[in-house]
């Protein structure tokens, strides 16, 4: 016997086989079930009621045959393909239940494949139907607007046979023609064949359209062509032998090249009107006129360009004239400041650089006034070349105005150095007249020698612009020491001068206090000599701090009334 584990390993094993061969089986089974009831769909569709629409139709020729056929192939699909997959859906699920799950798929795949081709042919038949009986509808309504259009083309063509010009044979054989395509729709429409009416008709509402467009069309290129054009090209023709007799050159142009070429696509565009080929005729003379446009604009800017040149070259002469004197004067400047200054190496070859360009302006402008006189160029190119001049002209006596600024800018240095000297000498005289005229006892030594150090710093300025060249660069900066020196002596002396007349006038109010306070008389002495050897800042120290003693706040309102004093 066999062992128990095997035995129940062989349970467990076939158990898993029932239930996954259930589950397997389930799903075959749903999809036999869809796919009977698409099969069943497909029997219950109203196919056969759309097929008999065709019936209302006449039954002969196209008509007659496509109603054989798709009846025969709808009777096919239910006698036929239907019950074979019947019964393929029968042996599917046979092999369903013998286990045999890979051949059961099979027939489902290949079921649900036959049922999608049996869908795309139902559909092409609704299609077809659906087109041949919308095609005799839609003839039945479209045939009155054509014959309609025909007649108004026909009507229109006759009216305007005259101005039709070589067109109107080929527009006639083209009616012509289209009339006969409508017999044959009415023969194809009796055969029963509708949908080559169909295509008759509307071939035939086309061409008719084009013609109709072209009735209109011809009259007016006709008159284009044999009036408009050719008179614009003997108006270009006779304006620019005009121009060139008085002095234009236009040969860059190259008008009798295109004018000649205009002429002859005249020709060649009347002789396709005969061909009635109108669309690609009219798009070619649309430019036609846009290019004689720009040569009106061509000629026009000529005429402009001229004026301009002309203009602008006599003022321009002018400019050179003026510019060549100023550029003289400079250097005649610039010898004169030489003397006196130290003037850059760089600066002297920016005068050299400005001549330089003067003489190349003067040689172009000599080229294009020779080309002026000469009537050897085109007024346009002279025109640019002028601007480009002018241009250089401008840049030109804008660096020399720079250069200009800049040996001013030196002499200026040194009248503003010149000027300082007075101003200092002024304010330091000033210093010294506010100490006379307060009359204070003495000047401390450091004053004295601020002064001294004040009229070394003049001297030394005064001296500096004696020097021959003047080196401008040292000159500032010894003016803004000496600057610096004589402003600090001034509000030195100012400040000295302050505290003086405070110490005096705090030390004259307090003796009404000394005979009453031995300690501020005594503080009062002590500031007193102070006063005496010169040391102004540490008697008004001594001389507040006794007053303040006996009456506060009063040495801040006596600052302010010297503050007032001084200022004044």
């Amino acid at each position: 016997m066999l062992p128990l584990e095997y035995i129940v390993i062989a349970i467990i094993l076939l158990a898993i086989f029932f239930i996954i061969s259930s589950f397997a089986r389930r799903k075959i089974y749903k999809e036999i079930d869809r796919l009977e009831e698409w099969k069943i769909d497909i029997l219950n569709r109203p196919v056969t009621e759309e097929i008999a629409k065709v019936k209302g139709l006449k039954m002969q020729g196209q008509t007659e045959e496509k109603f054989e056929k798709w009846r025969a192939e709808w009777d096919e699909i239910v006698t036929v393909i239907l019950p074979n997959l019947e019964e393929q859906l029968m042996d599917t699920e046979e092999a369903a239940e013998k286990y045999r799950f890979k051949k059961a798929k099979s027939y489902l795949d290949e079921t649900e494949n036959r049922l999608n081709a049996i869908e795309e042919r139902i559909k092409q038949i609704l299609s077809e139907i659906n087109e041949l009986v919308s095609s005799e509808e839609q003839n039945r309504k479209d045939i009155v607007e054509v014959s309609e259009l025909y007649r108004e083309t026909r009507q229109r063509m006759l009216s305007h046979n005259r101005s039709l010009g070589n067109a109107l044979p080929k527009l006639e054989t083209e009616l012509n023609e289209l009339k006969e395509k409508l017999q044959l729709y009415e023969q194809s429409t009796e055969e029963g064949n509708y949908i080559q009416a169909r295509e008759v008709l509307v071939e035939v509402h086309d061409r008719l359209e084009k013609a109709k467009e072209k009735i209109q069309l011809i009259p007016d290129i006709l008159m284009q062509l044999q009036n408009h054009l050719p008179s614009q090209i003997k108006e270009l023709k006779d304006g620019s032998d005009v121009m060139r007799k008085d002095g234009y050159v236009l040969d860059h142009l190259m008008l009798n090249e295109q004018l000649e070429e205009m002429e002859n696509q005249i020709k060649t565009w009347l002789a396709r009107t005969e061909e009635t080929d109108i669309d690609e005729i009219k798009e070619e003379v649309d430019r036609t006129f846009e290019k004689i446009d720009e040569v009106y604009d061509l000629l026009e800017k000529e005429v402009s360009s001229r004026q301009f040149v002309t203009e602008e070259s006599e003022e321009m002469e002018l400019r050179l004239v003026k510019t060549e004197s100023d550029l003289n004067h400079l250097k005649e400047e610039t010898n004169v400041v030489q003397l006196s200054y130290r003037i850059e190496q760089q600066e002297l070859k920016t005068l050299q650089k400005l001549e330089k360009k003067f003489e190349d302006l003067t040689k172009r402008y000599e080229v294009v006034s020779d080309a002026i006189q000469g009537d050897q160029q085109a007024y346009t190119s002279l025109a640019e070349t002028v601007s480009e001049l002018k241009e250089a002209l401008d840049k030109l006596q804008q660096e020399s105005q720079d250069y200009k600024l800049k040996l001013q800018e030196l002499r200026k240095d040194e009248l503003n150095a010149i000027e300082s000297i007075k101003d200092l000498k002024v304010k330091l005289f000033e210093a010294k007249r506010m100490i006379r005229l307060y009359n204070l006892p003495g000047i401390p030594e450091d004053q004295l020698e601020g002064f001294e150090h004040a009229e070394e710093k003049i001297i030394e300025l005064s001296e500096r612009l004696s020097d021959t060249p003047l080196d401008m660069s040292e000159i500032n900066e010894v003016l803004s020491d000496a600057l610096s020196t004589v402003t600090a002596s001034y509000e030195k002396t100012k400040e000295l001068v302050e505290q003086a007349l405070l110490a005096e006038r705090l030390i004259q109010y307090g003796n009404r206090y000394r005979s009453r306070y031995r300690t501020i008389d005594e503080m009062l002495r002590q500031a007193e000599t102070l006063f005496r050897n010169y040391q102004y800042s540490e008697a008004l120290e001594l001389a507040g701090e006794a007053i303040e003693k006996v009456e506060p706040g009063a040495l801040k309102e006596m600052e302010f009334k010297v503050e007032e004093v001084v200022n004044t």
